[in-house]
């Protein structure tokens, strides 16, 4: 998390400060007209300055061997950008792809950036009359299935969180409502204690571009919010007035993004369980709930709070037990025609032999050999309606526990 977010309250965030004004100001308007988050305007903002570094050399305002890291971001115009031609876009792209390793996916966000930016000098303040990404068109992007946990990994997972952590109560809880409600890091660490409602049975959550979904609980996110909500009421020291719901068990305030990240990693080396991070949980909810809950992909997407169905699509993609099922049910797929096999005759005409005509299989046999083909893998029971859940009873404090 960047010293540029405020952890404490991550809707708000220190002013920018080390960028042309041109930049200051389009940050502003994207959170203040645009209503984009404070993580989505703080990516903009580092994409923008990197990109201020890479024209500043590219224009020659500093040595050609300077250290990108090094170049200062500020002191750029609204004239400079004016003179920006689509060259020096395509010159970027390159530059990303070839000396930084982007990905296809960063390359294509960096280009976002740009978009929005000349967007916003060209379209919103006027201030420029041409916008040289106008016609550039971002990456084909590879199309990547989002990576998940099965139903007994999510098991094991659970597990693990009662003694790995100081505070297993809290890292419970959090996990639980990870893999069942499937919220976003900055969601979760972002609820406070009046957006619960246990006798409702739902939590308030704020999402992308601050806009608010209602998030159902299902009856392990009742038992862990209790069991951790009682716990925390107690802590020594902890200020009446604090409003966060998930705390930090030394300094007895709200829990930061990367903090909830150390402590999945730690319970995810605990279980065993390696390639796999805090937002792949939010991957496993919908996955288990869209194979496994009878959900459909509108429900889906208004549970994940998706702005539009095109992104939750993804997830009618991952059912491929489903996909081999139905090709192995299909009724020709049982019509087999070993006769039609002419190698070994066309071997025999190249040396002038005749091959011998292939035995007749007996049926009856053949059939006795054929394996019936197996159907779905069994459904994970209970992931949508009882929710994910382990035996907290055993929860107990570690040998050597995780410092916060």
């Amino acid at each position: 998390m960047s010293i540029y977010l405020d952890e404490k309250n991550p809707s708000k965030h220190k002013p920018f400060d080390d960028a042309s004004p041109d930049i200051v100001e389009y940050v502003r308007y994207l959170e203040v007209i645009a209503g984009k988050s404070a993580n989505t305007a703080f990516s903009y903002y580092c994409d923008l300055r990197g990109f201020s570094r890479f024209m500043k050399r590219r224009k020659g305002l500093v040595p050609e061997d300077a250290e990108m890291k090094e170049i200062d971001p500020k002191g750029l115009d609204t004239a400079f950008w004016g003179s920006v031609k689509k060259e020096d876009i395509y010159e970027y792209l390159y530059f990303l792809n070839r000396e930084c390793g982007n990905k296809k996916s960063s390359t294509a966000r960096r280009l976002a950036s740009l978009h929005g930016f000349y967007d916003y000098l060209v379209n919103q303040v006027n201030r420029l009359s041409q916008d040289p990404t106008a016609s550039i068109k971002p990456p084909k992007q590879d199309k990547v299935l989002p990576k998940y946990l099965t139903a007994e990994q999510s098991r094991e997972l659970l597990e693990s969180t009662q003694y790995q952590s100081d505070f297993p109560e809290r890292d419970y809880c959090m996990v639980v409502l990870f893999l069942n409600c499937g919220m976003r890091l900055s969601e979760l660490v972002g609820m406070d204690l009046g957006d619960i409602d246990l006798e409702q049975r739902q939590i308030r959550l704020f999402g992308k571009g601050h806009k608010e979904r209602m998030v159902y609980l299902n009856d392990a996110c009742i038992e862990a919010l209790q069991l951790y909500l009682k716990k925390r009421n107690t802590m020594e020291g902890l200020d009446p007035k604090e409003k966060a719901v998930f705390v930090t068990r030394r300094r007895k305030d709200r829990i930061s993004n990367r903090r909830v990240e150390q402590l999945v990693t730690s319970a995810m080396k605990a279980a065993g369980l390696k390639g796999f991070s805090t937002h792949k949980l939010r991957h496993t909810a919908a996955t288990l709930m869209y194979q496994t809950g009878n959900v459909d992909i509108l429900t889906l997407k208004q549970l994940l709070g998706h702005s539009s169905v095109g992104t939750t699509q993804i997830y009618t993609h991952l059912q491929e037990f489903q996909v081999r099922a139905a090709i192995e049910q299909n009724p020709l797929g049982e019509v087999k025609k070993a006769s039609l096999d002419t190698t070994e005759q066309e071997a025999g005409e190249i040396s002038g032999e005749n091959a011998a005509p292939p035995a007749k299989m007996d049926d009856s046999a053949s059939k006795s050999e054929e394996v019936a083909p197996s159907g779905p893998m069994e459904a994970f029971e209970g992931a949508a309606n009882d929710g994910f859940r382990a035996d907290v009873s055993a929860m107990k404090e570690p040998e050597e526990p995780v410092q916060e």
